[in-house]
């Protein structure tokens, strides 16, 4: 049984394109982890686009809700999730397996699933995301990896078979966010002014009331989001590896 866990952006459209082409299986199931705070840009892909060209082929992309989490925003011991920012440097990165993996996990449980292969859409400049299986009876499989296929390489197969790009998902106030991608995030109001609440809310919360969700160290609201980080362009979340 094959479950392909929609991400949402790039990778996921090329995989999307790959199925309908006949090039790759068509999967089970398909399923996307709702983490409540994905950009609105995500969903209207996955709506606008996506869903309406795997339609003649049968693929209905399945949202699992995030009341199949765990946890929010802090483990059970009271940790936070976030990979927040600190004077120290950055905390560990635990939403995405709470949020993501965990939920997938969940959602597959729930619909009856007893063993499975699980589709990730890492791309092959994305090897070293690659981990073992969480679960002995979901085995993570990486079908654009086995195509020898880079992200830029389904960036045109995305192109060639006459889709819109696909924008980059992520979550609204994900700290990984590079200058550019906070500034996205700045041209939603809506998104932004959650995102400002966030912050506040994580370093009202701290009882040494150091953490931000942007790498400068300072409060979300007056960060200058055209300074040039010197951190490295891919800063996806190591630990659980985000599933976009």
């Amino acid at each position: 049984m094959i479950v392909w866990s929609y991400g949402g952006g790039v990778q996921t459209a090329a995989i999307a394109v790959l199925i309908r082409e006949g090039a790759l299986p068509k999967p089970d199931l398909t399923v996307i982890a709702d983490t409540s705070r994905e950009r609105k840009t995500t969903w209207a892909y996955l709506r606008e686009v996506i869903q309406p060209y795997l339609d003649p082929i049968g693929i209905t992309v399945e949202i699992a809700s995030h009341a199949m989490a765990g946890f929010d925003m802090y483990a059970g011991n009271g940790d936070m999730l976030l990979p927040a920012w600190t004077e120290m440097g950055r905390l560990p990165t635990y939403c995405s397996g709470t949020w993501k993996r965990d939920v997938v996990e969940n959602w597959m449980r729930l619909r009856g699933v007893q063993k499975c292969a699980v589709w990730i859409g890492f791309s092959l400049d994305e090897m070293h995301r690659c981990g073992k299986a969480h679960r002995a009876w979901a085995i993570p499989e990486y079908p654009l990896i086995d195509k020898r296929l880079y992200r830029e390489q389904c960036k045109r197969l995305v192109q060639a078979a006459g889709l819109p790009p696909a924008p980059k998902s992520r979550c609204w106030m994900c700290p990984h966010q590079t200058p550019e991608e906070w500034q996205e995030v700045r041209d939603d109001p809506e998104e932004w002014a959650a995102a400002i609440w966030l912050d506040e809310r994580i370093r009202a919360a701290d009882e040494r009331g150091g953490l931000f969700l942007h790498s400068s160290r300072v409060p979300l609201a007056i960060a200058d989001l055209s300074v040039t980080d010197d951190l490295p362009l891919y800063r996806a979340c190591q630990d659980a590896g985000c599933w976009t």
